[in-house]
């Protein structure tokens, strides 16, 4: 077994196989998170929640989606011991990408909604003392 503090098990351009336990781990939880992004994106599509929670909805669905997917293309190339595209080193770009991802939509449903709440709540206070045009 090859420690993971080194940059021969990361970078070698054809690394050996997964253990079976952690291969058949990898490929249900990219399974999962490819099927809860489809279910997210078939819920966020539904009109019953405000519009700003749908997006949420939507872009979370988009996260579990792509990266599972991703996860499976490269989970393939690594069985199949695809020269250079099975290198683990993708395995830290993905997680590096997936933490990014994360924070954004953390940053969107903790900071952005919120504000847009309130600018949406100024603006119906506002408009609530404007005339409006009959018709």
């Amino acid at each position: 077994m090859t420690p993971l503090l080194t940059l021969s098990y990361w970078f070698q351009l054809q690394p050996p196989v997964f253990v079976p336990w952690a291969g058949r781990f990898l490929v249900v939880a990219f399974t999962i998170m490819a099927a809860v992004g489809i279910l997210a994106k078939i819920v966020g599509v539904k009109k019953s929640q405000d519009k700003f929670m749908r997006r949420a909805v939507e872009r979370a669905g988009s996260l579990l989606l792509i990266m599972g997917l991703l996860g499976l293309l490269m989970y393939f190339f690594s069985y199949e011991r695809v020269p250079l595209f099975s290198m683990r080193a993708f395995y830290l770009l993905w997680l590096i990408g997936l933490a990014v991802w994360v924070w954004t939509l953390y940053r969107y449903l903790k900071i952005e909604i919120p504000a847009k709440r309130a600018m949406q709540a100024e603006r119906e206070k506002i408009n609530k003392w404007l005339p409006h045009s009959s018709k």
